[in-house]
């Protein structure tokens, strides 16, 4: 693959799930050049498995994303096919609103959001590695530094070869990263819907000592 420099950015996002749209909209908000990546456009806010916002394990999460200026809350407000507020018939401590969200009209309102976004854009390429720099030295694809001191981010590449240099990397992959379809005892890779798994950036990740 040849590697071409296509871009200097502030801050790259890998995923465009309900993670990545908080991050890129937050660094965009700050007046942060930030580019959103994803391997599918029609992928962004995807619900595959439940398209439900709220409800005890998650519920706290919504609110505190809303009060930090986030866009979950008020999407899901304006997509809403059925709100409830759950164990009514217990504690307070354990009463939780949740909403079951219209998955076509949430994922339209969503990349239209980070569409409209100063300072944010909205790329459909897969990121395959992110190189970093140590000492001077530049890890890359098949490269490994032993150099001493902290590692930085330098850029993130596509699989077509794009180089887009930042200074810092956000990855929210989800269930692409090695996604796996399981049925009974057969598996496969695959991403949700039948796309594709994010495959490459694992070595990446894992030559970067990350788990």
């Amino acid at each position: 693959m040849q590697i071409y420099n296509r871009d200097s950015i502030d801050v790259a996002v890998v995923g465009a799930g309900h993670a990545g749209i908080e991050a890129a909209l937050a660094a965009a908000r700050l007046g942060l050049d930030t580019v959103l990546f994803t391997i599918n456009l029609d992928a962004v806010g995807n619900m595959p498995c439940n398209p439900s916002i709220g409800g005890t394990g998650k519920g706290h999460l919504v609110y505190e994303i809303d009060a930090l200026g986030g866009e979950m809350g008020r999407a899901a407000d304006q997509v809403t096919l059925q709100s409830r507020t759950l164990n009514l018939g217990k504690g307070a401590a354990v009463h939780s609103k949740r909403v079951q969200a219209d998955r076509a009209a949430y994922r339209a309102l969503m990349k239209r959001t980070l569409e409209n976004t100063p300072h944010l854009r909205l790329v459909q390429a897969e990121i395959v590695d992110i190189e970093t720099t140590s000492d001077g030295e530049t890890t890359t694809a098949g490269e490994t530094t032993t150099a001493g001191g902290r590692k930085r981010v330098c850029a993130v590449v596509t699989a077509f070869g794009a180089r887009y240099e930042c200074k810092a990397a956000i990855i929210s992959t989800g269930t692409f990263l090695r996604g796996k379809i399981i049925v009974g005892e057969t598996e496969y890779s695959s991403g949700p819907d039948g796309m594709l798994p994010a495959a490459s950036l694992t070595e990446s990740l894992r030559r970067e000592g990350i788990s």
